[in-house]
């Protein structure tokens, strides 16, 4: 049975005092978990953007030398690095990394600046 919140705020409105208050003490202990779980996430959240930003730069000052080659990261870290994406990530994960980042490695694009001298 599916039910409404408008539902729901009836049958509390129903309650006894002392019931509605069970009710509420409830509510307000399920707020506080549902933020403390939010906030958990955000954190999470925040780190894993971290680790992107740290690993970027890493891929930045050591792309050269890992040219060719798949790199696992931990932030700024190496985990592994080789031929195989697949085997790196296993073997990331099997080190207890939960999001383990996996790039390969290549020559660096540099970006269309358009204008003649981009048909010279």
């Amino acid at each position: 049975m599916i039910q409404t919140a408008e539902k729901i705020i009836e049958s509390v409105r129903a309650l006894p005092k002392i019931e509605r208050e069970k009710f509420f003490n409830w509510a307000e202990e399920e707020k506080k978990r549902i933020s403390a779980e939010n906030e958990v996430k955000k954190a999470s959240l925040k780190d894993e953007q971290n680790k992107l930003q740290l690993a970027m730069k890493w891929i930045d000052e050591n792309r050269q030398k890992y040219l060719g080659e798949w790199v696992c990261l931990d932030g700024n870290k190496l985990v592994a690095h080789g031929t195989d994406a697949v085997k790196l990530y296993r073997e990331a994960r099997e080190k207890g990394i939960i999001v383990p980042f996996v790039e390969h490695l290549v020559e660096e694009n540099k970006p269309y600046g358009g204008g003649i001298e981009a048909c010279l």
